[in-house]
């Protein structure tokens, strides 16, 4: 699984980058080989103050998009995370009873 961190009009610093990777490899590591690209993008919300992050998740051959803004860049990562993880988890589910 590769996990792209984009950030747009807001300035990363390489620990916060590293931080992101690292909770996001935790949050989607249980669907190993399933997920094959992971892509976050952070950037200025049009709310003021917020910023928004937004996760793209490829399952094998599905999409699943969510995106959460916060005043704070990893509570917004890491609640769009568990919403992602949520949605992979359906999709997968509901390939398998499609493959019965």
């Amino acid at each position: 699984m590769r996990i792209e961190i984009r950030s747009c009009g807001v300035t990363l610093t390489k620990k916060q980058t590293l931080r992101l990777q690292q909770d996001l490899d935790i949050v989607f590591a249980c669907f190993g080989e399933r997920i094959d690209r992971v892509i976050v993008a952070v950037s200025d919300s049009s709310q003021s103050g917020l910023t928004s992050c937004a996760i793209e998740v490829r399952i094998k051959p599905k999409l699943v998009t969510v995106v959460y803004s916060d005043r704070d860049v990893f509570i917004a990562a890491e609640h769009a995370a568990k919403r992602a993880a949520r949605s992979v988890r359906r999709a997968i589910d509901i390939e398998g009873l499609a493959r019965r």
